[in-house]
This record gives structure tokens, C-alpha cells and sequence, in this order.
């Protein structure tokens, strides 16, 4: 019971100094400090300014018990080692209001607690933090936390609550703030205004390295717009020594992958990119690249020149705007790549099958197969692989969904166990080499995704490979004469960009890539 009565009169005559410390001037500085700091710390952990305050703002009476012990126990330390002992004559601590508290009115106090007490308890060796602390510097850079808000982090950065949806509702014209992700950067910009404030100025948020938003300071308004930097389309060269695979080995020497699967396009018109390819064959391209200063690719444009070598054997293609405004791919005396048919109607595919006898995987027994497959993801595109008329598209017996081309009277290509049918492709219509007619997938008697491809002649299902087609058309007159002219800048400027020297196509301009 003593133990109980004692520990009471302590905890009562802590909460009376605090009141008397926390109400004196000489602390106000330090007490504000505090508040300020807890007010930090329970945003942090998320607390409702209930928890912490009063209704008239002042701390609740549980943390500043807290904040006295913490208090004496530093000063107590402080005032032993400077050896404050009649310190508390000078500090200033009313005694006389704290005595009544705990019900010692008119008694002396070193029966409860010794004198040395009060002296480490002394405001004479408090330290008052300065009540102005430095501002905040006027151009600072803000990181986005998990969980913010952009109005939290503009109240944060000292913006009030009326002006930062100001600044939101200008802003949403162009981009939603919503989309800020934790890691992105805002550059925030002030003025010095009256009474050493800030006012805020500018914000600036990186959407991508090409575009950047920008709210600015209008009067008493903000007007947000989206700033663009310069991006300069030059000439890009590349060579690729075949590992493993083409596609592979080009990737890995840093061509990007819209210009490999651009490359493989190209040369599928009498390339089998599964049995000619072999190790140490090699890959040459030159394309546009669209870039930025500080070297960011936006893009990557078409090819002007490629040039496979197969086991010893050149293939350079180089790309020409006819005089009737078509483009080709011709090799160097003129002739096109294209012929009527592509020999792989697929891009990035391996051929699972070949033309000819084998066991079935469904059936289970020995059957002629009559075309080839190309094993490749669902949802890989097929293309058309020659100039025609759809004689048939949808579901056909085993097939599955399934497309049938013809192209003249005597030549017809087909292709099986679609997932999809390109919904532009039905009967009648007529399609364009190399045009997107489908996607692969395992439509009808079929055990995985591939494409099953027929060449038709005459009716009857024929080899793909051992059929005889005739090759494209070949540059005559004047258009000659201009190719020749082509191939010869083309060779010099391969030249120069493989040597890391900046060919350049077109001036630079603001280019909208990403809308």
C-alpha cells in the first residue's frame, strides 16, 4: 500500500512539473519542438491527431510524463558533471505549485524525494533550441514512398491543401497522379516570400525520358503541359556471329529485337531460318534509330540494308522507294527478295515436322504428312505467304480453325489449327504477302500449339521446299539507276556507323512517340 501511495505521489508530482515546465516561457521553444517531432512520428506510424492532442492542442498529459522523465534524466547527468547543485534557486521551478500536488502543502519535499533532485531537474541547464529553424531549400527533389498521395507529399513540402488541388485538378488535363509510382522523383521549386516563407513556384515529374510534366505558378492559378525533348533519327549499324541461334546471338550484340524480328521478316522470302542457319553464319544490319541527347532509344525505324552470310554465301538486301512510291527489299543487281511465296510464313518458329511419312502423334499409327509444322507460343502471328485470294476461313474438319489461300490457278496455301482467325480475313477477300491472316494455337486434332502449313499444287499437297517459284520483279530504267546510287551510300555509311562514327538521317524534332 506505502509502495502504491508513494508511486502515485511521484507520477503526480511529475505531471505538475510538467505543466509548470511546458507552460513557462523559457520552454515554449523546446516544447513546440517536441510537438512537432511527435506530430512527425505519428503521421509516420499512421496515428490520428486525436491520439496525440487535445482538443485545444496540447499534448496529452501520458507523452509529456513521458518527455519529463526523458528530460530529467539527461539534465540530471548534465547538471552532476557541472555541478549545478543550487540550481534550482535559479531555474526558476515553482515549488510551491507543485508541493500542493502531492499533498506536502506547507511541508518539506526532501522527505519524498532528495534535494539533489530538484537541481538535476533545474531549467537553468536546459539548452532551448532556436524558435526559427532553418528553411527548406528552395529547389528540392522529392522521392514518392509506398503509399503516398501526391496531395500528402505537397502538404509535407509546406504546400496547402487549397493549393495543391489547384495544382492536381491542372495537372489531370494531362496525366493522372494517381499513376505516381513509389521511386518516381518530383522536382518541386519555391520563392522566398514575406516573413522568410516559401511559396510555391514549379513541379516537375519525369513521365518517361522523353516526356515531362510541368505544373507552373499562372498568377494566382497553375498551368500544367508536357515538355518533350529533341529526339534525332540516325543511322545504327550491327554485326551478329551465329552461337546457338540467330536470334539469340543477334540479341546478344545488341540489336534490338524490333529490328531481328524485322531482319527474319525480310529474308523469310527464301530463308529457312531452321535448316539454312548454322554456326558461325553471320548477320549484318543498318537501321534507323530514333534517339534522344543523353542517348535513350525512343524507337527503331525501318532497315536500310541487311546482309546474311550462309555458310560462306552472301545475301545482301538493300531497301528502295520505287519511282511509284512502293518499297522493296532488292539485292544488289536489282532483282526483288520476294518471291511468290515465302518459304516460312512464320517468324521465330521451329519446324516440328517435316514434309513426308511419320508416326502419327494423335492417331498413333504411320501416316504421309502433307505439309510441314512450325512449333511456336500461341498467339504467334501467321502471315499470308504470298499475294491471293481467301478461299476459306474458319473451322475445316481436323484442322481446326483454318485458312485457305489462293494465288493463282495452279497454286494454293493453307494453314492449320489457328487459335485465331484475323477477323479482316474472310472468303473473297484479297491479301498481300507477308499480311497477318491469323495466330498460332492447337485448334482441332492437334497436341500442342504450331502451325500446320500446306503448299498446294494442282490440287495435290506438295513440299514446300522442292517447289520451283519463280522470283519478284527486278529493277528496270531509271529506278535502276537510283538503286545503284543507293547501294553505294548504303556501303559507305554501314562503314561509318560500324565505326561508332554519328550518321545522321533528318533534322532533329520534337517527336510524340509515346501517345
Amino acid at each position: 500500500m506505502m509502495n502504491r501511495q508513494i508511486g502515485n505521489r511521484i507520477n503526480n508530482f511529475l505531471q505538475a512539473w510538467v505543466r509548470t515546465v511546458f507552460h513557462s516561457k523559457a520552454t515554449h521553444g523546446l516544447a513546440a519542438v517536441i510537438a512537432k517531432i511527435i506530430s512527425h512520428v505519428g503521421y509516420k506510424l499512421r496515428l490520428r491527431n486525436r491520439y496525440l492532442f487535445t482538443r485545444d492542442s496540447r499534448l496529452r498529459l501520458r507523452y509529456m510524463t513521458f518527455i519529463a522523465v526523458f528530460i530529467a534524466t539527461v539534465f540530471s547527468a548534465v547538471t552532476l558533471v557541472s555541478n549545478h547543485s543550487n540550481a534550482l534557486g535559479r531555474g526558476g521551478l515553482n515549488m510551491a505549485a507543485i508541493e500542493p500536488a502531492l499533498g506536502y502543502e506547507g511541508q518539506s519535499m526532501g522527505n519524498m524525494i532528495d534535494d539533489s533532485m530538484y537541481g538535476q531537474l533545474s531549467l537553468a541547464s536546459m539548452v532551448v533550441p532556436d524558435d526559427h529553424p532553418a528553411p527548406l531549400p528552395l529547389d528540392r527533389e522529392v522521392t514518392i514512398e509506398p503509399g503516398d498521395a501526391l496531395g500528402l507529399v505537397m502538404e509535407k513540402q509546406g504546400i496547402g491543401n487549397s493549393e495543391a488541388a489547384v495544382v492536381i485538378k491542372a495537372m489531370k488535363e494531362h496525366y493522372d497522379p494517381r499513376q505516381l509510382k513509389a521511386g518516381q522523383k518530383i522536382e518541386m521549386h519555391f520563392d522566398e516570400a514575406e516573413g522568410n516563407t516559401q511559396r510555391f513556384r514549379e513541379m516537375k515529374i519525369e513521365l518517361n525520358p522523353i516526356k515531362t510534366l510541368v505544373v507552373a505558378r499562372a498568377g494566382e492559378d497553375f498551368k500544367a503541359q508536357i515538355d518533350e525533348r529533341k529526339v534525332e533519327k540516325t543511322i545504327k549499324a550491327k554485326q551478329a556471329t551465329v552461337e546457338l541461334s540467330l536470334y539469340g546471338s543477334a540479341a546478344k550484340a545488341g540489336i534490338p529485337q524490333s529490328v531481328i524480328a524485322n531482319a527474319i521478316h525480310i529474308f523469310s522470302w527464301n530463308i529457312d531460318f531452321q535448316r539454312d542457319i548454322r554456326p558461325n553464319d553471320t548477320l549484318e544490319v543498318m537501321y534507323e534509330s530514333y534517339e534522344t541527347e543523353g542517348g535513350y532509344v525512343a524507337k527503331t525505324g525501318d532497315i536500310l540494308y541487311a546482309k546474311l552470310t550462309l555458310s560462306g554465301r552472301e545475301i545482301p538486301l538493300y531497301r528502295f522507294e520505287m519511282a511509284d512510291g512502293r518499297i522493296d527489299y532488292f539485292e544488289p543487281d536489282g532483282r526483288s527478295i520476294k518471291r511468290t511465296l515465302m518459304k516460312t510464313p512464320i517468324n521465330g518458329a521451329r519446324m516440328s515436322s517435316g514434309f513426308g511419312k511419320r508416326h502419327h502423334p494423335v492417331l498413333g499409327y504411320t501416316k504421309m504428312h502433307k505439309g510441314v509444322d512450325f512449333a511456336a507460343p500461341t498467339g504467334t502471328p501467321i502471315f499470308a505467304a504470298g499475294d491471293g485470294v481467301i478461299e476459306h476461313a474458319g473451322w475445316f474438319s481436323s484442322f481446326g480453325k483454318y485458312v485457305r489461300i489462293r494465288h493463282n490457278s495452279k497454286l494454293k496455301t493453307a494453314y492449320a489449327h489457328m487459335s485465331k482467325i484475323n477477323p479482316k480475313v474472310k472468303v473473297g477477300t484479297r491479301v498481300k504477302q507477308g499480311q497477318i491472316i491469323g495466330y498460332v494455337g492447337t485448334t482441332g486434332r492437334s497436341t500442342g500449339p504450331h502451325l500446320h502449313y500446306e503448299v498446294l499444287l494442282k490440287g495435290t499437297q506438295v513440299n514446300p521446299r522442292s517447289v520451283d517459284l519463280p522470283v519478284g520483279e527486278e529493277l528496270v530504267g531509271k529506278d535502276r539507276d537510283n538503286f545503284k546510287s543507293i547501294v553505294r551510300k548504303r556501303k559507305q555509311q554501314f562503314a561509318s556507323a560500324l565505326e561508332g562514327t554519328k550518321v545522321a538521317e533528318g533534322t532533329p524534332r520534337i517527336m510524340s512517340l509515346f501517345n
